[in-house]
């Protein structure tokens, strides 16, 4: 996970800019930009027209290639790349190729930026200074799964992954297509071309960036997103359809066995079934395999012909439900059999009294005898992060409330401190007294999982006030804000302790899959099916597939309250007071 970071600042303004000045951003920002890449450092300083001047900086995690590859990367064209990212496939995924010298390779040969980036299949937060039309590209994926937060005045345009609460007025890029600052003149020019065709919320979300910054924001629409059509659903033949036409078939629906053995048995849904786990076999092996050979101490070793490492390189944030327990099993198949596996398991101390016997801590012991017995072969630690009141109010003050930044609100707090903690990675490993901190350079997170798959109470509810039409909404909108109610704050979490976090449930093709499946293909949240069996039913099914037979039924728990930290009695929108 590399730290990027870009200060455009007006030359004439700022006559005392010189190649050995450090900016007032730079100087605040560098400990949390270091941070997230520990393998190198190294920044760039130069004049980019009469009017402007850039500052680039950039620290590196190294993740794909045979060797670290220093940023800000520059071509022969003057061209400049700050590249946050991983291709996983397509054009521009090679093996055993550097990822940010296939994108400066193609990026630097084309006119048409925004084809290339749109079309990479991986999750990505860009900075791209073309020299040859003084153009500033600057993005976030269309997924939004890297953070990039920004800042714009009359005189500066900064970008940078992560910032501090003394820097004021940022906000989180909206991820919702690629920006194109013009440098040739006094004032600054922006405009945005969408990943996706324009709705009302898109207008909405620019308007908002406008009206922040004072700024002038023009859409244009490539001729590539006029062309995508939206689809309709015929409501009328929904009765016939996915898991509908079969709930006549069910008198006791609480017999949980026995109807998801009955759904496998249905060749539609079984279909379905097959092609998720395909997809989802897929992107787990593509993001446990294209890492170095090295687990996070070894990398530092990596120039004094260290033997072959053996220590633990992929980890997942564990809770023990679902979600988790499916990728647990998943990269079994791909990581080396020879390979310790870290399933990190987070809670919270209530009331100073040391009890660390939260829900998640629970059902992450439940959930990980059942993967010993499926993947005997296999040796997961069980790493079990207890976090004192003490722990925490001391690391949310110094820490994590700079980490959490633009973020605000009582429920950003709750779910960055749990990522925080988790994905530090240091506890004990269960049933033992010895203290552990995990070697994996790679952090699995099932995010994504409940807003495709109808995961959240609210989705029983809204179909039962309002039908499979409101249910179908509501998971697009889900889907459609991600980016800036959780992916950026995660990312800015993982990322802090020198890891990279990489989420399976959202890897291109399983979505490409998953958007085109209807709702009462996903779930079923109906009266007929109670909790722990209609919401997210088809990904249930994926689970007793692959014979996660306990895991299959657990009921969907809230991170923030399986782990303890979140009071279920404060308002989760409201502002935290403790940050």
């Amino acid at each position: 996970m590399c730290g990027i970071f870009c200060l455009i600042n007006c030359a004439k303004h700022d006559k005392n800019l010189s190649i050995n000045h450090e900016s007032r951003e730079w100087s605040l920002c560098k400990d949390v930009i270091s941070a997230r890449g520990p393998d190198g450092l190294n920044s760039l300083t130069q004049g980019l027209s009469e009017w402007w001047h850039g500052q680039f900086y950039a620290s590196i995690l190294w993740m794909q290639g045979a060797k670290p590859i220093s940023q800000p990367l520059v071509d022969n064209d003057s061209n400049i790349l700050l590249w946050n990212g991983d291709v996983f496939s397509g054009d521009l995924f090679q093996e055993g190729i550097c990822d940010s010298e296939q994108v400066l390779s193609k990026l630097s040969i084309t006119n048409d930026i925004y084809s290339i980036l749109k079309n990479i299949k991986g999750p990505f937060s860009i900075i791209y200074y073309q020299s040859s039309s003084n153009l500033l590209y600057f993005a976030r994926d269309k997924f939004g799964r890297h953070s990039l937060l920004s800042k714009i005045t009359e005189n500066s345009l900064f970008l940078t992954s992560v910032a501090v609460k003394s820097l004021e007025n940022i906000i989180e890029l909206p991820a919702v297509g690629l920006y194109v600052a013009d440098l040739n003149e006094k004032k600054i020019k922006i405009k945005c071309l969408p990943w996706n065709k324009p709705n009302k919320r898109l207008i909405n979300i620019i308007n908002s960036f406008k009206e922040n910054y004072n700024v002038d924001i023009t859409v244009e629409i490539p001729y590539s997103v006029l062309l995508v059509e939206n689809s309709v659903i015929d409501s009328s033949s929904t009765s016939k359809m996915g898991f509908l036409k079969y709930l006549d078939y069910f008198e006791d629906s609480n017999k949980f066995d026995e109807i998801m053995e009955y759904f496998l048995k249905q060749k539609d849904i079984n279909q379905i079934v097959n092609d998720l786990l395909k997809l989802l076999n897929e992107s787990v092996r593509r993001r446990v395999k294209i890492i170095p050979d090295l687990c996070r101490n070894c990398t530092k070793l990596i120039y004094t012909n260290v033997a072959k490492c053996q220590h633990t390189k992929v980890g997942i944030l564990y809770s023990g439900g679902l979600d988790s327990a499916i990728l647990a099993a998943i990269a079994h198949n791909h990581v080396p059999v020879d390979e310790t596996i870290d399933l990190i398991n987070v809670a919270f101390e209530k009331k100073n009294n040391a009890n660390y016997e939260v829900p998640d801590r629970k059902t992450g012991r439940q959930t990980f005898n059942e993967l010993l017995k499926i993947c005997s072969n296999r040796k997961f630690n069980l790493i079990e992060v207890n976090v004192s009141q003490e722990e925490l109010q001391r690391k949310r003050s110094t820490k994590i409330s700079d980490l959490v930044y633009p973020h605000a609100t009582i429920l950003d707090d709750s779910l960055a401190c749990a990522v925080w903690f988790a994905s530090r990675a240091k506890g004990k490993i269960n049933l033992e007294n010895q203290s552990y901190e995990s070697t994996c350079r790679v952090l699995l997170l099932g995010m994504g999982a409940d807003e495709q798959f109808g995961g959240y109470m609210r989705h029983r509810t809204i179909l039962k006030r309002n039908g499979w039409d409101a249910v179908k909404e509501e998971l697009q909108l889900e889907f459609d804000r991600i980016s800036e109610r959780n992916l950026g704050r995660d990312d800015r979490m993982v990322a802090d302790h020198g890891r990279q976090s990489r989420l399976p449930y959202l890897d291109e093709d399983f979505v490409d899959y998953v958007q085109q499946l209807l709702p009462w293909e996903r779930c079923c949240p109906t009266e007929k099916f109670p909790p722990g069996l209609g919401d997210k039913l088809i990904l249930r099914l994926v689970a007793r597939k692959i014979k996660l037979h306990e895991a299959a039924k657990l009921l969907k728990r809230a991170f923030q309250f399986g782990s303890r930290i979140a009071d279920g009695k404060e308002n989760a929108k409201d502002i935290s007071k403790r940050l």
